[in-house]
């Protein structure tokens, strides 16, 4: 029988020496004899063949701990068993990353959105009646308890952000307020609202979301430090009463840049939607 030692195998299979010490110590490839006299670590051929087999299912993403039962190749079964249960774990990866790229392309959009929006800054304010688009968003509503020193966009989003982790759910686009007096909201005295933000839904997470749009809506975009947000509802307000438009008197808040996008007040873009009267909120 041909034997090699570990310096002629970490050669002739490009293996650190190191590495192949590690997996004698874990019990994934022992050398097949050792001598008893210098203690040297010897390898057989069939010792040389695991050791491709040890690399390619490292690639594949096996742990070392399945690897070893599957050189054993003793049973067809079992090594047809270890790929199945890998298989399910592939797709399952597949299947988060394209959420996560779906979820990534639209934050990309939103941006793009937003700097145009900020390009237009010097055109003043265009008051549009429009459609509100259909979302599917997961909701929860925000019980204001106390006077908020901090702006409350930071407040909600953070609280949504933290109910997504926990129920692994993917947002995207943008987050949304809604304000059943907008009134209320201008003066700060609201004490309640719903957020709202747009998630990749499936079978597990259903129950968590609801549709939220679908309505004839005025819409405008304010440009700036929210503190300033109320002189945009004025002049929703007074186009309205104008133009003879009913307003329902609850508003959504659509934040497309944000203090999560820039430090810089100045550049925050936030869309009002007034919902036309006489239409239901979801």
């Amino acid at each position: 029988m041909d034997w090699y030692t570990i310096g002629e195998v970490s050669k002739l299979c490009n293996i650190p020496i190191r590495t192949l010490r590690y997996y004698d110590d874990i019990g994934l490839l022992k050398p097949d004899r050792i001598s008893p006299d210098t203690n040297y670590r010897y390898y057989s051929k069939e010792g040389l063949r695991k050791i491709p087999l040890i690399k390619y299912y490292k690639q594949l993403g096996f742990k070392l701990e399945d690897i070893g039962p599957m050189l054993e190749r003793r049973e067809i079964e079992v090594l047809e068993e270890y790929m199945a249960k890998e298989l399910l774990l592939v797709e399952r990866q597949m299947a988060e990353l394209q959420k996560k790229h779906f979820a990534i392309r639209e934050w990309q959009r939103l941006l793009q959105q937003g700097e145009s929006l900020l390009a237009e800054a010097g055109e003043g304010r265009e008051i549009r009646m429009e459609r509100f688009p259909l979302y599917r968003t997961m909701k929860f509503r925000y019980e204001v308890k106390e006077r908020q020193t901090a702006d409350m966009e930071v407040i909600y989003s953070n609280l949504f952000v933290e109910l997504c982790h926990r129920h692994n759910v993917f947002a995207y686009g943008p987050f949304m307020l809604y304000f059943d007096d907008f009134g209320r909201r201008v003066d700060r005295t609201f004490t309640g609202v719903d957020c709202y933000t747009a998630v990749i839904e499936d079978g597990a997470n259903a129950a968590l979301t609801t549709e939220v749009g679908g309505f004839e809506a005025l819409s405008v975009v304010h440009r700036g430090d929210y503190r300033t947000i109320g002189d945009t509802y004025r002049a929703v307000q007074d186009w309205a009463e104008r133009e003879r438009i009913p307003l329902q008197g609850a508003s959504y808040e659509r934040y497309i840049i944000d203090p999560w996008v820039t430090a810089h007040s100045d550049n925050y873009v936030t869309e009002l939607i007034l919902p036309i009267g006489g239409q239901a909120h979801v």
